[in-house]
C-alpha cells in the first residue's frame, strides 16, 4: 500500500509544468498521507521488492530542496533523520549517500558560494531552556534588576560552521555530515508532522540500540557489551554531538507527546553512559528532570521506581542497631577496703540465693520419687529373739529414710533416733 502510494506521488510530479509548481508545492504541506507512506518505506526498504523506489524518492526529495519553494524545501527536510538512519545502518544504497552529500554541500556555503556561518546566543537564566525554566523562578530567588543584569551582559555569541564542502562520505566524514544534517533539521523541527516524529524517535532507538542486547523484563532498553554473545545487527558508531543533536529532536517530540520519545531519551541516557558521554549525559538527564516538571508530564509514562530504589534485604549502616549489654561487676580498686567488702557480700549473697534455689528444686524432685513396696510398715514379732532384733532395726532404718533431707551441697542428713 505504502509502495502504490509513493509510485503515483513520483509520477505525478513528473507531470507538473513549471506554472503548476508552486500550487502543488502548498498542497504537499498537508500531503500526510504520502508523507506517512514515505517514512513506512525509508523505515524498512527491504519489504518493498523495487529496487528503483529507493532512487526515485531520492532524487524527488533532491529536486524538491533545489526547487527554491519554501514548502517543498520543508517536505523535502523532514526526511533528513530516516535517510541518515538508513545510511548508517546499511551502506550499500548509493542513492542515499548522493542525496545526503548534495543536502550537506547546499547548506555549507550561502547563495554567494561562500562558506555559510550560523551565530546564535547562549539564552542566560533569564531565558528559558532545557536546563530550566524561567517562568517557575521564585521572585525572591532572583530580582528582576538582577535578570536585567544578566540579559544584558550575556553578549557571548555561539557560531556554527564553517564547514567544508565533501565529495563523498566515507569514516572520517561520516559522523560531521550526519550531524550537521540533523542541526539542519532541527532548524525546521516545528514544521515537521507529529507521525514523523514518532517515526523518527523509533528510528533513533534503533540506531542507539543496535548491536548491544536489550533487557525484555523492563520498559528501557538496557545496553550492555555483546562481544560475548552473538549479534546480528553491528554496532553503529556514533559521537557526541550527534547525540547531542538526536537530543535535540527527542525533547521536541516529548514535547509534542510523540510515541517513543520518553524511549528514545532513555536509549541516547544509556549509550551515553557506554560512550562515557559527559556532555550527552548532562545534556539528557537536563532534558529527563525537566519533561517530568512540565506541562507534557500527563503524557510521559512514568519511569521504573526500581532504578534508584534500595532493595529491603540490603545491608548499610542503618541496618545495624545498637544494642545495650547487660552491667557487669566493675572492677574494685584493692586499695579501698569498703569498696572491696561490699563486693564480696554482694557475691556471698548472690552465692546464697544460688544455693537456696538449688535446694529447693531438688527437694521438689525427691517428692516425686516413687515408695518402695514393704518400706514403713512393721512387723509382727516371731518367736526368734534375735529375729525380732533385727526387724526392728530394719523398720527403724525405713522410719529414718523417710526422713531424709538434702541440703545445697546435696549432703544426706539424718534425724537423731
Amino acid at each position: 500500500m505504502a509502495d502504490t502510494l509513493v509510485l503515483d506521488w513520483l509520477d505525478e510530479f513528473e507531470s507538473l509544468t513549471e506554472s503548476e509548481i508552486h500550487t502543488y508545492a502548498n498542497e504537499q504541506q498537508h500531503n500526510h498521507e504520502v508523507m506517512i507512506a514515505l517514512y513506512n518505506v525509508l523505515a524498512e526498504p527491504q519489504k518493498y521488492k523495487s529496487d528503483n523506489l529507493i532512487d526515485g524518492i531520492c532524487q524527488q526529495l533532491l529536486n524538491f530542496y533545489r526547487s527554491g519553494e519554501i514548502y517543498l524545501k520543508r517536505f523535502a527536510v523532514q526526511f533528513i533523520p530516516s535517510l541518515v538512519f538508513l545510511h548508517l545502518s546499511d551502506k550499500s544504497y548509493s542513492a542515499i549517500q548522493t542525496l545526503l552529500v548534495s543536502l550537506y554541500n547546499l547548506e555549507v556555503i550561502d547563495a554567494k558560494g561562500q562558506p555559510r556561518t550560523l551565530s546564535f546566543r547562549i539564552p542566560s537564566i533569564a531565558q528559558s531552556s532545557i536546563f530550566h525554566d524561567s517562568s517557575i523562578l521564585e521572585p525572591a530567588f532572583i530580582a528582576e534588576n538582577s535578570l536585567r543584569r544578566w540579559e544584558e551582559c550575556n553578549t557571548k555569541l555561539v557560531s556554527w560552521g564553517p564547514l567544508s564542502q565533501v565529495e563523498c562520505l566515507n569514516a572520517q566524514n561520516r559522523q560531521r555530515v550526519s550531524t550537521a544534517l540533523i542541526f539542519l533539521y532541527n532548524q525546521q523541527i516545528a514544521n515537521v508532522i507529529l507521525q514523523g516524529l514518532e517515526q523518527t524517535c523509533k528510528g533513533i532507538s534503533r540506531l542507539v540500540t543496535q548491536g548491544f542486547n536489550t533487557n525484555s523484563d523492563s520498559n528501557r532498553s538496557s545496553l550492555s557489551d555483546s562481544s560475548i554473545q552473538n549479534v546480528l545487527s553491528p554496532r553503529i558508531s556514533v559521537s557526541s554531538t550527534l547525540l547531542i543533536e538526536l537530543l535535540h529532536i527527542v525533547y521536541h517530540g516529548a514535547e509534542r507527546c510523540a510515541t517513543g520519545a520518553v524511549q528514545a531519551l532513555d536509549d541516547i541516557i544509556h549509550r551515553a553512559k557506554y560512550e562515557s558521554f559527559a556532555d550527552v549525559l548532562l545534556a539528557g538527564n537536563a532534558i529527563r528532570s525537566l519533561l517530568q516538571h512540565s506541562s507534557t508530564a500527563s503524557c510521559i509514562a512514568p519511569r521504573p521506581s526500581h532504578a534508584h530504589s534500595i532493595s529491603k534485604s540490603m545491608i548499610t549502616n542503618a541496618s545495624f542497631r545498637t544494642k545495650k549489654l547487660p552491667d557487669d561487676i566493675p572492677i574494685q580498686d584493692p586499695n579501698q577496703p569498703m569498696a572491696a567488702e561490699a563486693a564480696l557480700d554482694s557475691i556471698t549473697e548472690e552465692q546464697e540465693d544460688m544455693e537456696k534455689v538449688k535446694t529447693k528444686s531438688s527437694v521438689s524432685a525427691l517428692k516425686h520419687l516413687p515408695k518402695i513396696p514393704g518400706i514403713g510398715k512393721k512387723h509382727k514379732a516371731k518367736n526368734n529373739p534375735q529375729g525380732d532384733h533385727t526387724t526392728e532395726m530394719a523398720a527403724i532404718g525405713a522410719e529414718m529414710a523417710n526422713d531424709v533431707l538434702t541440703d545445697s551441697n546435696h549432703t544426706v542428713h539424718v534425724s537423731a533416733v
